[in-house]
């Protein structure tokens, strides 16, 4: 490459444009993650329901009284019915985790499009309406929480470790979140 091909190349090269880009590679790569996440927990989602039929299969198959063992077999048919349903439930972390990359995603896209947009680039008033809209995506109360923490100058592990002290208090009282 001669000097004059870097000079160019220098005047052309633009910090906006590259972080830009550098969010929309992050964006691809977490839109990627879902969409193979979605795959497997699907996949396993489908054979934990299945398993579950069975389960009920068997429970009314045991009472017939043809089995020697029936009350065995129905009780441990039972006690897989529970474990599978508890299985179930606890794939909802990864609907929460769905929900979270996707805001991610979001807030990325909402980023780099401010970036490039010379107009808006400098001007409060951008800012602020990208901030309205990522906080108007969350529905969990948890993510409110943090992003306050954030967006009042705390660092993202003061946040953490907050969300975490809460996390461990509401697993310890039961609580569950709808979202």
């Amino acid at each position: 490459m001669s000097d004059n091909d870097k000079r160019l190349a220098d005047e052309q090269w633009c910090h906006r444009a590259e972080t830009a880009n550098l969010l929309a590679l992050s964006i691809a790569q977490i839109h990627m993650s879902l969409t193979e996440g979605d795959n497997s927990i699907n996949t396993l989602t489908d054979s934990f329901q299945k398993l579950a039929g069975f389960c009920a299969q068997v429970e009314s198959l045991t009472q017939s009284e043809q089995s020697q063992d029936y009350t065995r077999v129905s009780e441990l048919a039972s006690n897989m019915s529970v474990q599978v349903t508890n299985a179930i439930v606890a794939f909802q972390f990864y609907d929460r985790l769905c929900q979270r990359l996707e805001h991610v995603t979001t807030s990325l896209n909402g980023l780099a499009d401010l970036l490039k947009d010379d107009a808006q680039l400098t001007k409060a008033k951008g800012w602020q309406e990208l901030r309205e809209t990522i906080r108007k995506q969350y529905t969990m109360q948890a993510e409110h929480e943090m992003f306050e923490l954030i967006m009042s100058g705390h660092a993202p592990e003061e946040a953490l470790i907050q969300y975490k002290q809460k996390l461990l208090e509401s697993q310890e009282s039961d609580d569950i979140e709808l979202f």
